[in-house]
């Protein structure tokens, strides 16, 4: 199964790219970038360079937002790492992944070893998106999550060496044993609810690092397992405990790619947590709440959205990702501050967050469970003491659009490149196709300042 993948990755051409499909690279990119320098200065990202700068790397990459280059192992790593700490990274919800995350960094960190072109890097992002599509959708059952497999963290390798192999211009067989090697290091588990530890962020440059080993060993001619998927001892088999039917991953899909199905975040969240958020945010506009006035907020959601790992609690939240996994912060904060942002997920333990958090309560609700998967829709009801009831629904999640994308990259971007830069990068990236080398892009985002 691996090789007939390998074949269809390897045959992906930038020319032969819908225009939409390739719209969505360039906003993926975009949005990858602006994530990334929101946690730029953060504790966990300035601990993972300081690791990476004791083993004295050396390179032509880019850590973003700060000073110097590194290796691509490296800069993969902490990039995909820093991408992850706020959680505005992109999803793919049929797989409950969020593949640019890790295939990004991999492919722009080799792209700027190897000088690849605009439409080399293009290319390999769309490989990584499919790979994950397409093994995932087999691979990972909606049960994953409830028994402790991090479905995002398990496709990611398969991502990370499908989309290396091909900006390193291996062939089927190369893609094919990348896969193969990069099997054995899916990897990944849920219990970081528990803790509120940054287990979720270290999964990523775990990835980031094991794919590009699985590339170049790939290039070395190693082989792994070419059944590491469909054979007996398979990951199929280990992971679902039973008999799995991989032809939905070999389907045909004229002019239709993995990455057309990805969206991009439009709140510091869990995808769960999202239709929440949006409610919450919708209600506020409306209406001028006082959280000392409410009695009970009710969230209703999917079944799923109520049931996985650790989205339905109300604290205490021990740190930024317990609170950005938890519907009752989404409602909490919105009501406490007006608004989810980086910088109010950055305040989980304000006391009147904690305080509204207790009045919130997760149910599922019929309507919106039954709309889902298809649309992931939340309903919420805030009671006041006065009796009065204030209700939102929302049918769908609202992604970020081309020009939210944009200001969020702006509004991230300023601190550390400077503002004389960023429109520079703007126009690089919506425009990549042109680049002879993405290192024309890649050498902006070093820090200047």
């Amino acid at each position: 199964m691996l090789l007939e993948l390998g074949k269809r990755l390897e045959a992906i051409q930038y020319d032969q790219l819908p225009e939409k499909t390739i719209e969505k690279a360039k906003t993926a990119i975009l949005n990858f970038f602006g994530g990334c320098l929101a946690g730029a200065d953060d504790a966990l990202t300035m601990a993972e360079k300081a690791v990476w700068e004791s083993q004295n790397c050396s390179g032509d990459c880019v850590i973003l937002g700060h000073k110097g280059k590194t290796s691509p192992m490296a800069a993969a790593s902490v990039n995909s790492l820093m991408g992850q700490i706020f959680l505005l990274e992109d999803c793919h919800e049929n797989t409950i992944s969020h593949p640019g995350v890790v295939v990004i960094p991999i492919v722009m960190a080799l792209g700027q070893s190897l000088n690849a072109s605009g439409k080399q890097i293009v290319e390999a992002i769309v490989v990584g998106y499919e790979s994950i599509g397409r093994i995932g959708k087999v691979l990972i059952a909606p049960s994953f999550p409830t028994f402790g497999l991090r479905p995002a963290s398990t496709m990611a390798p398969f991502g990370g060496a499908a989309a290396a192999a091909k900006i390193m211009g291996l062939k089927a067989e190369g893609i094919s044993a990348a896969l193969s090697i990069a099997g054995n290091t899916a990897s990944g588990v849920m219990e970081f609810v528990n803790s509120g530890t940054v287990d979720i962020c270290l999964q990523n440059c775990f990835a980031a690092k094991n794919s590009i080993m699985a590339a170049m060993l790939a290039a070395n001619e190693i082989q792994a397992a070419p059944t590491i998927l469909d054979g007996q001892f398979g990951l199929g088999r280990a992971l679902n405990q039973k008999e799995l039917d991989w032809s939905p991953a070999l389907a045909e899909q004229p002019g239709h790619y993995m990455i057309d199905e990805s969206f991009i975040k439009r709140f510091p969240g869990c995808g769960h947590v999202l239709a929440t958020a949006q409610a919450a945010t919708s209600l506020v506009k409306r209406y001028r709440i006082d959280p000392e006035k409410v009695e009970k907020v009710t969230v209703g959601v999917s079944r799923g959205a109520k049931e996985f790992p650790g989205v339905d609690y109300a604290g205490p939240y021990s740190g930024t990702i317990s609170a950005m996994m938890s519907h009752q912060f989404m409602v909490s904060s919105t009501l406490v501050h007006g608004e989810i942002s980086v910088d109010t997920v950055k305040m989980y333990d304000h006391p009147g967050v904690a305080k509204m958090a207790k009045k919130v309560f997760v149910e599922i609700d019929e309507s919106v469970d039954k709309a889902f998967p298809h649309k992931t829709g939340a309903r919420l009801t805030v009671q006041l003491k006065n009796g009065e009831t204030l209700t939102d629904f929302q049918e769908d999640l609202n992604p970020l659009n081309r020009d939210e994308i944009i200001l969020r990259f702006k509004n991230y971007a300023q601190a550390f490149i400077g503002a004389g830069r960023v429109d520079e990068v703007i126009h690089k990236t919506l425009n990549i196709e042109s680049l002879e080398s993405i290192n024309s892009l890649m050498n902006l985002l070093e820090s200047n300042i």
